[in-house]
């Protein structure tokens, strides 16, 4: 099924094309993103401080998640992002919501997340229309398209397959 899933998600991103600027250190671009639009860049540092712009993964499918070591739907999803994260062509990238950079840093250490954790001051979390509930992920398609936004906990890997309902929603306490 990985393997499945991986080809239908690269081969979706592929036909994404698409340009677009960064706009500069720091933060979302100020645009809103909605499935079938440009996903707003953003240049942030990860939690080891290591500068990280959304630019940079253009030619991979990104997973995006907004996430927090206290949310226990956060928790009960984070194997299937370690699963996501061990696809070709595919960069999850964890934004770290309402929460802090030690617990953040704790929690991927002790549950194996590899995928850098990522600093957010709130324009990142502004800019994807995320909060105030979560876990929220978004698909960025390798053009630079958003393929995918589900708001709730990822039960499947499907829940981020690129499809003829991209926008989904689940009921999970966060």
């Amino acid at each position: 099924m990985a393997l499945a899933l991986a080809a239908v998600l690269v081969g979706a991103s592929a036909a994404c094309g698409g340009g677009g600027k960064s706009n500069g250190a720091g933060g979302g671009s100020g645009r809103r993103a909605e499935v079938n639009t440009k996903a707003p860049l953003f240049t942030t540092r990860d939690l080891n401080g290591n500068k990280v712009a959304l630019k940079d993964f253009r030619g991979n499918l990104v997973v995006l998640n907004f996430w927090a070591s206290w949310c226990i739907p956060c928790r009960k999803e984070f194997p299937l992002l370690a699963e996501a994260d061990k696809l070709d062509r595919v960069a999850v990238l964890g934004v770290v919501f309402n929460d802090t950079e030690s617990n953040a840093k704790k929690f991927m250490a002790e549950n194996g997340g590899t995928w850098p954790g990522l600093k957010d001051d709130g324009s990142i979390a502004k800019a994807y229309r995320v909060g105030p509930g979560i876990p929220a992920t978004i698909v960025i398609g390798s053009g630079g398209l958003v393929l995918v936004r589900h708001i709730g906990e990822l039960r499947s890997l499907a829940d981020i397959r690129p499809g003829p309902t991209t926008t989904t929603t689940t009921t999970a306490e966060s």
